[in-house]
């Protein structure tokens, strides 16, 4: 009897260690789903340094629909700038001050998240301008071959050359969220023509496709895109009515339209306001006040606006600088930046409504001396409501 009850025992032990060990087992494998929302709450260096732990966390990482929800996260003030063959990159998150901070000066230590980069290549940001940051992605060009980078995993993708005999190109960037793809088009700089080059990110196209843009126009030095819902505006002169117009680009039919300015005296500047695109003036009756037009139906070339007690331009006394209006946070603040960075440098968030302003100090954007002692400065770029996107060239 005492042999046979030995015996249970020992079986009832076995059988508990074989379903430690399962549980075990199972216990160190996490459902999918769950994995995914905890890579989701990662900083975007982490996620792409995690793609190697295994495949299923490769493969959860890369897939569109996570990628989509990464984007999703807040917003970020990408800032960058070019020194010694390097590439120095920050970013800052946007948040909105409460009302009781305004007209304080806030400042931070370090930038959230900063790196640098060697470049492989020369790069001319100075001359032709980058293009926004479109879900995740900027474009520049380099000797009229355009280059898409994305700043969170740190790769750049060199696009095949234009076999077009134009000289120099403007180039933009556009996405299309309907089938979730990013576009690159291309038109020659300062020449008037009536058709573009495209070029689809992520697909099997291994050279640019020729569009018609029915409308013969020109760009120039200060022509930027910016892409709304998926389309492209941009600023162009018409030659045949002698009048400069706002360009559409639909970024998933691939067509062009145009739209009459509300106004001659229509600033360069485009930019995107509460989810449409607006255009900057200055407001003639107001020493330091801006009007900016706001695109109310494209279709009737319907336009409104707003008149803001905050400057085009704001020269700080107390810094003896002068800062230049580079855009909005979706929180509805205007953005100034110096327009060299140097040590120190600063960037101011304006409050339009309230007409009171907030100042961030660039603690520790680099720790490069030789960069901080060039008393010439160098010029910033500042790239609003930037999304980290984990798309994979």
């Amino acid at each position: 009897m005492e042999q046979q009850e030995e015996k249970k025992k020992k079986i009832k032990v076995c059988k508990r260690r074989r379903r430690r060990r399962k549980q075990s087992k199972s216990g160190s494998s996490l459902p999918l789903d769950l994995t995914s929302e905890i890579l989701l709450r990662l900083p975007e260096k982490s996620v792409v340094r995690f793609r190697c732990v295994s495949k299923p966390w490769s493969s959860i990482t890369t897939d569109p629909y996570f990628i989509s929800l990464f984007k999703t996260r807040s917003p970020r003030l990408l800032l960058c700038f070019k020194a010694n063959d390097k590439l120095f990159v920050s970013s800052i998150r946007q948040h909105h001050q409460t009302f009781d901070t305004w007209n304080k000066s806030y400042s931070s230590s370090q930038p959230i998240d900063r790196y640098h980069m060697d470049l492989k290549f020369p790069i001319n940001f100075n001359y032709f301008l980058p293009t926004e940051s479109v879900q995740g992605l900027i474009c520049f060009q380099e000797s009229a071959t355009p280059i898409v980078w994305n700043p969170s995993t740190r790769r750049f993708l060199t696009l095949p050359k234009l076999n077009t005999g134009w000289k120099d190109i403007t180039i933009f960037l556009g996405y299309d969220p309907v089938e979730g793809k990013h576009k690159v088009m291309c038109i020659p700089f300062s020449k008037s023509c009536d058709d573009c080059r495209v070029f689809t990110l992520g697909s099997a196209q291994k050279s640019w496709r020729a569009v018609k843009t029915n409308y013969s126009h020109r760009s120039n030095y200060y022509t930027s895109g910016r892409c709304i819902k998926g389309v492209v505006y941009y600023l162009a002169f018409v030659y045949h009515m002698d009048v400069w117009v706002l360009m559409t680009f639909d970024v998933k039919s691939e067509k062009f339209d145009r739209i009459q300015l509300p106004s001659s005296d229509v600033h360069k500047e485009l930019i995107p306001y509460e989810g449409r695109i607006g255009c900057v003036d200055r407001k003639r009756n107001m020493k330091k006040g801006i009007r900016l037009w706001i695109l109310e139906d494209a279709e009737k070339h319907k336009w409104s606006s707003k008149d803001f007690l905050a400057p085009l331009s704001h020269f700080d006394k107390s810094l003896g600088c002068c800062f230049l209006l580079k855009g909005f946070t979706s929180a509805g603040e205007f953005i100034y930046v110096e327009q060299l960075f140097r040590k120190p440098s600063y960037i101011l968030f304006c409050y339009p409504v309230r007409n009171s302003f907030r100042r961030f100090e660039l603690k520790g954007i680099t720790d490069d001396q030789s960069v901080l002692s060039n008393v010439h400065g160098y010029t910033l770029h500042v790239f609003p409501n930037h999304v980290e996107s984990q798309l994979s060239f």
